[in-house]
């Protein structure tokens, strides 16, 4: 009998999967950069990116009610994506409005230095 996967194996095959997809994306023609996961030294344009991921995700899984776990109570993919991105692993809703207001504060602060709106 196999032992069950943790969680850490799940998000490992989860980043595995969804970066052959990026990399068919972008072979086909597509842009999509990888996620910022460190911080600390990332340049501003890159945590900009960063802060819009978030607010942009956390937003789409708000209005459209995503399942952030399964019948097993694990995170679906609608949660991990923003572990991906250094981000905590949303449990309810209100985790997911933290996560929105946190990227919208990062874009708001950094859009002046980078010339956005």
């Amino acid at each position: 009998m196999s032992k069950p996967a943790s969680k850490g194996d799940k998000f490992a095959a989860y980043d595995k999967a969804t970066n052959k997809k990026m990399a068919e994306h972008n072979r086909e023609g597509g842009d999509v950069r990888k996620p910022v996961r460190d911080v600390s030294g990332a340049s501003d344009a890159s945590k900009y990116d960063r802060g819009k991921f978030l607010a942009r995700k956390a937003g789409q899984a708000l209005s459209m009610s995503h399942p952030l776990k399964n019948d097993k109570g694990e995170p679906t993919p609608a949660a991990l994506q923003f572990k991906r991105w250094d981000a905590p692993i949303p449990k309810n809703r209100a985790d997911l409005q933290k996560l929105k207001t946190q990227g919208e504060n990062i874009k708001e602060r950094l859009a002046p230095k980078l010339g956005k709106k």
